[in-house]
């Protein structure tokens, strides 16, 4: 549901930020000097965002994400707050922390969300998307993401991340395909209430708009009982990308795989389309407990403010890993536009078409699409 919801509003939501001058006193710089020195501030972006989704729509939502350094020897942090409603009916208010500390020592991230997703719910499996029958579903969310990561060497990080989140699930049952039928059982609310590790590794030169690096991060979560969730179960992800300078422009390559144990939750599942893996596709349209995602992307300046992408890529969802052989590959290209919001953090204002599989789809959103 937080992976829907980010794509929903453009918008993922935030731990409790912290006032910057208190801030500067716990991690020892002086707020005298420091924060009246205009380099610590680096820039803001205040801006109201079309929508454009093929899971929940059109629709506009308004951002204000600020970038600051927290210490003379630290890389940038931000804070985003937005707000957003599209055509189905769908909305979220939230914001979202990125912290750098001490250098980057310590990293403290996260989100806050309130969501009332409106969108089409065709089942579960690459058969049920295959298909096209779908039924109206409704899922009203909050969700609390808190994230520490310490610097154990070089640019690696570990830490442990807890995740909460609740979810009232309900569907249109007027007209329900048959297939479909099973599924009205998962009404209801659900509370999944777990934590897990987190490791990273990241090189990148720039978090926004990286053009040299690797980030590489892995995240589990065990939602169990004794931590107030309602089922007990198991899922992962793991994210590589890799970004190089070739010719005029940047060359960026993500893989990405996605693991659910069995009794995860509906909105747990691994969703096929959901954060950038991959565009082209409605998020949930293809969901199951397995998926893994290839893509590339190059990135070319235009001059002055603008940019062009073009990017492709591939992948499959299944029950299990060792199914993937026997599922229909699902493929993904398309080309787009970026506007250089703020030439400071270097973060881009994006606009994509991208050809799935079954449909055509428009994105806007902040920021590169990984």
């Amino acid at each position: 549901m937080w992976r829907l919801a980010a794509a929903a509003c453009c918008i993922a939501a935030a731990a409790h930020a912290a006032e910057p001058s208190q801030l500067a006193k716990d991690i020892g710089v002086d707020p005298s000097k420091e924060i009246a020195d205009s380099s610590l501030f680096e820039d803001v972006v205040v801006a109201p965002i079309p929508i454009s989704n093929p899971t929940v729509g059109t629709g506009l939502a308004v951002v204000v994400m600020p970038f600051y350094h927290l210490g003379p020897e630290s890389p940038l942090s931000n804070t985003a707050i937005a707000a957003g409603y599209t055509s189905s009916g769908s909305w979220a208010l939230g914001a979202a922390q990125t912290t750098r500390l001490r250098g980057d020592d310590l990293r403290i991230d996260g989100f806050l969300a309130f969501i009332d997703l409106r969108y089409r719910f065709f089942g579960k499996g690459s058969d049920a998307g295959s298909a096209g029958q779908s039924v109206p579903i409704e899922q009203k969310a909050t969700a609390f993401v808190p994230e520490l990561l310490f610097q154990v060497r070089g640019h690696a990080f570990l830490g442990v991340r807890y995740r909460g989140v609740r979810v009232e699930t309900s569907f249109d049952t007027t007209e329900v395909p048959p297939a479909l039928a099973p599924f009205l059982d998962l009404t209801g609310t659900i509370v999944s209430s777990g934590v897990g590790p987190v490791a990273v590794l990241d090189t990148r030169d720039n978090d926004m708009s990286p053009a040299s690096g690797w980030l590489a991060d892995f995240r589990g979560n065990f939602a169990e009982h004794s931590l107030g969730s309602d089922s007990s179960y198991r899922t992962f992800t793991l994210g590589v990308n890799h970004y190089r300078r070739l010719g005029p422009g940047v060359l960026a390559l993500r893989g990405y795989a996605c693991g659910a144990s069995e009794r995860t939750p509906l909105f747990d599942l691994c969703l096929y389309g959901s954060g950038s893996d991959l565009r082209g596709y409605e998020i949930g349209r293809y969901r199951d407990r397995s998926m893994f995602t290839a893509q590339a992307e190059y990135r070319l300046p235009l001059g002055g403010r603008f940019g062009a992408v073009a990017f492709a890529g591939t992948g499959k969802v299944a029950p299990t890993f060792g199914d993937m052989g026997n599922q229909p590959t699902l493929p993904s290209i398309g080309a787009g536009l970026r506007w250089l919001a703020s030439a400071k953090a270097r973060v881009n204002l994006s606009f994509d078409v991208a050809r799935g599989r079954d449909e055509t789809s428009g994105y806007i959103y902040v920021k590169e699409a990984f």
